[in-house]
């Protein structure tokens, strides 16, 4: 007789087995935590939570977003004041995290997205009225270049293929007619942005949009509760459901992008995904302290490793596994908000990760 081993417990040793494959490679990673009510970033351990330093935010609207390089020398924190804050980094803990200093931007600068090569960064003014997308040279930490494809932009996010994805909620035009939607774009080697042509609406005011690993398929999250899936190329619709808990904030997904999960006001919801065909199946749900919405902000991340899931809060940031949605741990800090770590830097086998979304029996759910 053939032993079927449950679904479930396929899947967990299959994360059980990478986890334990990539912990020594990432035991000195680091990560940046803004925290809004301190007006701090904090550089912290990815792998045990430990705060290594905090480093005084520029007086803003909101301390919010974050990114760290691939090789975590260099970190990025916005503040809602027309400058952004670079941060030297340190994977040593010989070598404490140093110096930082403000680049001026020409929008507020709310969310931020750092592409895959970690050449440029680009920022949104968070739904900012005729105030144009700002790109930074990482290498040279200037602005080179602007971009207005719209009277407002509310979010901003990389594939991993280069791939830019812009949401915004008026379109082209300030006027009576809203838009509300998301469009792909491709940045020139001199930071040039232009539109591809692809449109994706669900008709509600977009939040926030994510890209799963592989640029097959990505989410958009809508001020509604919607969450709409999408392939790539082409911003094809997926799959649609309504979140339980109320709208996304922002959602994040796993290294293989086998895993989504969602922050809401009040909870995460974690779904199976399939990052190959867009298609979604609920795993679990947990409640989470409350969260604030600002736009394409991303207030939840995975660690490298991939063992631990950082999620904001009020009065500081807990720690989930990532599987079951238990709480590990907390960190206490203030009103915790934007949360990053270095983009993953491994190739995904989305085959497999096909072939596992199938044996677990949710293909067509």
């Amino acid at each position: 007789m053939r032993f079927l081993m449950p679904p479930t417990l396929m899947f967990r040793m299959y994360v059980s087995i990478a986890l334990m494959s990539a912990t020594v490679a990432y035991a000195d990673s680091v990560g940046m935590v803004s925290d809004n009510s301190a007006k701090t970033i904090t550089v912290l351990g990815a792998e045990d939570g430990l705060i290594k330093t905090s480093i005084a935010a520029p007086s803003g609207q909101t301390t919010a977003d974050c990114s760290v390089t691939s090789d975590e020398r260099m970190g990025f924190s916005t503040s809602a004041s027309n400058e952004i804050t670079v941060v030297e980094l340190s994977r040593s803990d010989s070598e404490r995290p140093g110096a930082s200093k403000q680049v001026p931007i020409s929008n507020l600068g709310l969310d931020m997205s750092l592409s895959p090569d970690d050449t440029f960064l680009v920022l949104a003014g968070g739904g900012e009225i005729q105030a144009p997308l700002a790109v930074i040279d990482t290498r040279i930490q200037e602005e080179v270049a602007t971009s207005v494809p719209f009277a407002d932009h509310t979010s901003v996010e990389f594939c991993d293929n280069g791939t830019l994805l812009v949401t915004t909620t008026y379109g082209k035009y300030f006027d009576s007619v809203l838009d509300n939607a998301l469009y792909d774009a491709a940045v020139s080697h001199r930071g040039k942005i232009s539109l591809r042509g692809h449109r994706l609406s669900t008709g509600d005011q977009p939040v926030n949009s994510a890209c799963a690993p592989g640029s097959y398929a990505g989410v958009l999250l809508d001020r509604k509760g919607g969450l709409q899936t999408f392939t790539l190329p082409g911003l094809r619709p997926a799959s649609r459901i309504e979140l339980a808990t109320g709208p996304g904030h922002a959602a994040t997904f796993n290294h293989d992008g086998s895993m989504l999960y969602v922050r809401t006001a009040k909870a995460i919801e974690a779904f199976h995904f399939n990052p190959l065909t867009g298609e979604l199946a609920l795993a679990w749900t947990r409640n989470a302290p409350k969260s604030l919405a600002f736009y394409g902000v991303d207030p939840i991340a995975l660690n490298p490793s991939g063992d631990k899931l950082y999620v904001d809060g009020i009065r500081g940031m807990t720690i989930l596994d990532p599987v079951t949605g238990e709480t590990e741990g907390s960190i206490s800090l203030g009103h915790t908000t934007g949360v990053c770590f270095a983009r993953s830097q491994e190739v995904p086998d989305l085959d497999r990760v096909s072939r596992l979304w199938s044996e677990r029996g949710l293909a067509g759910s």
